[in-house]
């Protein structure tokens, strides 16, 4: 009587099981294969047919399930660049020390504009920048069309003296409050 011989794939025990698997999900050649992982022709063959059906081979080609929440991802992924543009800004900072000691000049110059470069973009990823889609404050006392409009309000409160002293007061407020936070803004600027 014949005992049964129930012989392991060889593939499937290979440590290298999920590379094989999916190099033969994306068709690299059997001889390749076989060459690179030291198992024959034909294990791989029959590891294919038997243990490769159709849709492990597509979800091998498609890739991992990359539902993921994009919102905690960004988060993550904005702390640990924020964390290695510190890191990289210390060791800048060492660099930029060596080449002052050793007077190398040319050094210093590079490792400056590296460490500007770094805090520019720390800065912007921190908000602390503005990139030039910044929104212009304008002053509108000062602009023509309020100008304009100051007049033409007068003008029509004119026959009504009551409602017009307290439209000029409630104007004159507030010009007056402006005048005072450029004149502050002025001296800030000039200390």
């Amino acid at each position: 009587m014949a005992a049964n011989k129930i012989s392991k794939c060889l593939t499937c025990s290979h440590r290298e099981r999920a590379g094989i698997d999916l190099a033969l999900a994306r068709g690299v050649s059997v001889r390749a294969l076989a060459s690179r992982y030291k198992l024959s022709r034909d294990t791989l063959y029959r590891h294919a047919k038997q243990h490769l059906p159709a849709q492990l081979r597509a979800s091998l080609i498609a890739g991992p399930d990359l539902s993921i929440d994009l919102d905690k991802l960004r988060e993550t992924e904005s702390q640990s660049l924020l964390a290695n543009l510190v890191n990289l800004r210390g060791r800048l900072f060492s660099a930029l020390d060596v080449g002052e000691e050793n007077g190398d000049a040319n050094m210093v110059a590079r490792v400056a504009g590296q460490l500007h470069h770094n805090l520019e973009i720390t800065g912007k990823l921190l908000g602390d920048l503005s990139t030039g889609g910044s929104t212009t404050i304008n002053n509108v006392l000062v602009l023509p069309a309020y100008v304009q409009m100051r007049v033409s309000l007068v003008d029509a409160l004119r026959p009504f003296p009551e409602a017009a002293r307290a439209v000029a007061s409630v104007l004159h407020t507030i010009e007056h409050q402006a005048a005072e936070a450029i004149t502050a803004d002025k001296r800030e600027l000039a200390a």
